[in-house]
């Protein structure tokens, strides 16, 4: 017998051709399938360092700058606005002079032009703690600063103490609420 391209031809059509077609087929949707696969293997790759990345900076950054946090009465009504975590952002010495300690409460200079110091006019030292020889005494005072580029100054006549503890500073400015800033300052005494 003699093998021509017609006896070829004919060949393939009635044995080769179902398992050629099932195979494109199959072929066809395994592509279809591989290429989504490979997209989706690449992004997650790439994506769980880069979400790793920006969630550590996430932390990083609201462990280290001030928050507005909401007040609320208990029926969840909100009734006002405090500033959360202001360690970082204000920075506060004392210096003894005589009889009293000069306290300098200085916002740092990234925050001046910010919220909620920007539109700072006076502040007033809310909770503060003065340690003497180991003892703390709670001390309040309602002394009232004017706030001068960024910087306001008490006097306070506390002249035994060795170290201050401030976690609250109250922020005013003219026909507004009283801000509360929460914080948490140990000044030792110059």
């Amino acid at each position: 017998m003699r093998i021509t391209d017609e006896t070829i031809r004919s060949a393939m059509k009635v044995t080769e051709r179902a398992p050629e077609r099932v195979n494109f087929r199959l072929f066809t949707e395994f592509q279809a399938y591989r290429p989504r696969r490979s997209k989706l293997t690449y992004a997650a790759a790439l994506g769980l360092p880069a979400a790793a990345i920006l969630l550590g900076a996430g932390l990083y950054t609201a462990h280290n700058t001030g928050y507005f946090k909401d007040v609320k009465n208990g029926f969840g009504t909100v009734t006002g606005v405090t500033y959360e975590n202001a360690t970082d952002e204000i920075s506060i010495k004392a210096v003894r002079k005589s009889e009293q300690i000069e306290l300098t409460v200085q916002i740092l200079e990234p925050y001046i032009n910010k919220m909620p110091y920007e539109d700072s006019e006076q502040l007033q030292i809310g909770k503060c703690t003065f340690i003497s020889k180991g003892e703390s005494t709670d001390f309040s005072t309602d002394e009232i600063s004017e706030v001068e580029n960024g910087k306001a100054v008490f006097l306070l006549d506390i002249a035994d103490a060795d170290s201050i503890c401030i976690t609250e500073l109250i922020s005013r400015k003219k026909a507004d609420q009283d801000l509360t800033i929460y914080g948490n300052w140990e000044i030792p005494i110059e």
